[in-house]
């Protein structure tokens, strides 16, 4: 069986992680929100019910399969106000039904929210983080990650930007 590559995308306050605010982000960065669109367009997205329902308000993501994890899929709608566009909408009961659902892609995003994340954290392949500088209030935070770096992900790439930078990790491979 294929294995795509798992990318867990997520901007976070690096001091304390907090990852969102009232079932939104506590901050507009919109070199962030392109990137996004950029990195994950014409790929897999998975999310959670919450981040499904509260952050993209039931519309799904344009020119990409949505793939929500909900332990009630079929109580899951669409919102009525979503513009028309091309997207796949697909509901599962757990992340490992959701990634059963794209063995032969070969990227799949991971989008959020918290419980997922910490989750996907032991599956993913590879770490794309918007690290923003400074603290913020939230209510719901990025699992704990900075003692795997060095350990079982190395940074590959970052770009600093003021006030916050975009930072690449992979997981480190046992030589063979």
């Amino acid at each position: 069986m294929n294995h795509p590559e798992i990318i867990i995308i997520a901007a976070l306050a690096e001091s304390n992680r907090v990852i969102g605010k009232n079932g939104k982000l506590p901050w507009k960065i919109p070199e962030d929100s392109r990137r996004f669109q950029q990195l994950t367009i014409g790929h897999t997205v998975i999310m959670g019910r919450k981040t499904w329902e509260y952050d993209v308000e039931k519309c799904p993501l344009i020119h990409r399969r949505n793939i929500i994890i909900s332990s009630s899929p079929q109580t899951q709608t669409i919102a009525e106000d979503c513009p028309s566009y091309p997207f796949e909408l697909l509901f599962a009961s757990s992340l490992q039904a959701a990634l059963q659902k794209v063995t032969e892609e070969q990227k799949v995003f991971i989008a959020g929210g918290a419980i997922v994340y910490g989750q996907a954290l032991q599956l993913a392949d590879t770490l794309k983080l918007t690290l923003i500088e400074g603290n913020f209030e939230g209510d719901v935070f990025f699992p704990e990650y900075t003692h795997l770096i060095g350990t079982y992900f190395e940074l590959v790439h970052q770009e600093q930007q003021p006030g916050y930078r975009f930072a690449t990790y992979k997981r480190i491979r046992e030589a063979t």
